[in-house]
């Protein structure tokens, strides 16, 4: 799938750990084998070779075929009866490419060489453990509070991550399942009275089936029209929660009673309990990361980004549409319901006024910034988020300036920051800061592909 067959208004994905030529490997799970792969190709391209070496190697036990013939089988099966996709170089470049394939000692496979971390990602990794290290020790109880919020908040944006990144579905109310996630893990750790691992799992657990259930309209709507009904769904959310106070409290919020209490050894004190609680979020995300890493990475992962890339070939090579968008919805939805859960381990306290249709505005805006299709993309976009908020606060505060001081006046306003970077860095990176630590500089490339074809129309 090229860069121009993609859609506009949605940079394309960049996975953030796949070999190159993933847009064809992620069909390689659902490929024919080898000797039907050669079957398919025209007559011109195969009759130098006998059906005895055509089947010389057996096809692996496994169904993942590489990128190359993941990627030439899919085309041959696209080209129309009888022309070769691509013309008759492009199938014959499939024809030996197969052929090499089959006839080579042992090669049971096209192996793709991975993509090495350049300089700025180990740097970037240097940081980042260092700050999660320091930040709690040099922080107050207040400072270490709002820290591991923000720390909680790359689950929200990681959920949208799935549903949009990977999944390819346009989702404008996460901020709703956020919500879910805090009153159904405060409703269990008060009412039921559940321990608070058990309710923080049941709290993710019940957005994830809330999740489920919207992403039914993704089996017959998409694009802008999937987008509308989820921003009407965060529209509708205040009103219908307070109708509903026996699970969110109605119009005053709902108070959490329950106390999670660190172990003695741990310390008494309010920034021991602080740290007890960071310390438990760290951990949950960070789990919650590898797991969604290793997701991506298997079968259904593989099917999730295959619809995202084409549902029709997809389709073709065996994937349950229904169960890859439901379940693709509903994971989404279950990593902000972990990150509504999170919160009210650090704040006892959640109100339907706390998840306005904005926040699940920002949610998308913070995953589009740092880089869909990417797990540190959702890292990424939290952090520079934050970043340049402090520095707008602190810019905000200097006097003395004149007219100059009355704009930078305007960078106190942490609604105004996040609004300029966004539309700043859309235009220098349309794929994502992600693509900063891609050593092909993507960013680059899109934006010189869009160039090159306007001045070939010029000509």
């Amino acid at each position: 799938m090229s860069d121009d067959n993609w859609p506009s208004p949605m940079p394309r994905p960049g996975d953030d750990d796949e070999t190159p030529g993933a847009d064809a490997s992620v069909f390689a799970a659902f490929a024919p084998p080898h000797d039907a792969a050669i079957a398919a190709l025209p007559d011109d391209t195969t009759a130098a070779e006998s059906p005895e070496e055509a089947t010389a190697t057996a096809p692996p036990e496994d169904d993942d075929f590489g990128p190359e013939l993941a990627g030439a089988a899919l085309s041959v099966r696209s080209a129309p009866q009888g022309v070769p996709a691509g013309g008759p170089q492009a199938a014959s470049g499939v024809g030996n490419r197969v052929r090499g394939l089959a006839s080579a000692g042992g090669a049971d496979r096209v192996v793709s060489p991975r993509r090495r971390s350049g300089p700025l990602s180990w740097i970037g990794a240097v940081l980042l453990a260092v700050w999660l290290v320091a930040m709690p020790l040099t922080s107050s109880v207040t400072e270490l509070r709002q820290n591991t919020q923000i720390v909680v908040m790359v689950l929200a944006v990681l959920g949208v991550n799935i549903a949009t990144g990977y999944g390819g579905m346009i989702s404008l109310g996460h901020g709703v399942f956020v919500a879910v996630g805090a009153f159904g893990a405060a409703y269990a750790v008060d009412d039921l009275a559940l321990p608070w691992v058990v309710s923080i799992i049941a709290g993710a657990a019940f957005a994830g089936a809330i999740g489920a259930l919207v992403g039914l309209p993704a089996l017959r709507i998409k694009g802008i029209h999937l987008a509308l009904v989820t921003l009407g769904l965060a529209i509708v959310f205040q009103p219908l929660a307070k109708r509903v106070p026996a699970f969110s409290g109605g119009v005053s919020g709902r108070a959490v009673g329950a106390e999670l209490v660190p172990p003695s050894w741990f310390g008494t004190t309010r920034w021991a309990e602080g740290l007890y609680r960071y310390v438990i979020c760290l951990a949950v995300v960070g789990l919650a990361m590898w797991l969604t890493h290793n997701i991506i990475k298997s079968r259904p992962g593989r099917a999730m980004r295959a619809v995202r890339d084409n549902d029709t070939a997809a389709a073709v090579y065996g994937v349950n549409l229904v169960a890859s968008r439901v379940s693709t919805f509903a994971a989404s939805a279950t990593l902000a319901g972990l990150a509504g859960a999170l919160g009210i381990v650090l704040v006892p306290f959640t109100s339907q006024e706390s998840y306005p249709f904005q926040e699940s505005l920002v949610l998308y805006a913070t995953a589009v910034l740092g880089g869909l299709g990417s797990i540190w993309g959702s890292v990424l976009g939290v952090a520079i988020r934050e970043v340049f908020s402090a520095i707008g606060g602190f810019l905000g505060d200097v006097s003395g300036l004149g007219p100059l001081g009355e704009f930078l006046r305007l960078l106190d306003e942490e609604q105004f920051v996040f609004g300029v970077l966004l539309v700043a860095l859309t235009f220098v990176f349309p794929r994502g800061l992600i693509g900063m630590f891609n050593r092909s500089k993507p960013w680059l490339r899109y934006g010189g592909s869009r160039i090159a074809e306007s001045k070939s129309l010029q000509n």
